[in-house]
């Protein structure tokens, strides 16, 4: 009976594990994950403005080729990457996380430039 307790204890704390890492050739490593999924939020962000489609009169406007080929990453290992993120939850979280500390970063460094170069500002005079 202790045998079978032990067993079914060891068995049901490794099913309950999270994949800890999601590494290998055909996947975007995860620190690279968060600077294209930053990018392509930024991209998004500037694309959905009304502005850019009337400057630029287009219909739709591929922002993500020019994210891949910076990042040196293909469009098939992206979305195997993604997928397989989805599958993990807690680990999609926690490059969300990551992705959204780096947004929160830029705007904060936006806004403290704007504040300086502000008119009146007496580090302007």
């Amino acid at each position: 009976m202790r045998l079978f307790f032990l067993l079914s204890l060891l068995i049901f704390s490794t099913a309950c594990k999270e994949k800890k890492s999601i590494h290998g050739k055909a996947f975007v490593d995860r620190e690279v994950l968060v600077d294209v999924l930053v990018d392509i939020h930024l991209a998004d962000g500037i694309t959905n403005d009304r502005k850019f489609h009337r400057q630029f009169d287009v219909d739709s406007v591929d922002v993500l080729s020019p994210i891949l080929e910076k990042h040196q990453i293909t469009r098939d290992m992206l979305d195997t990457t993604m997928w397989v993120y989805s599958r993990y939850p807690k680990l999609m979280d926690e490059v969300y996380n990551d992705v959204l500390n780096e947004l929160n970063v830029m705007m904060d460094r936006v806004d403290k430039e704007n504040e300086e170069s502000a008119p009146g500002n007496r580090l302007n005079k």
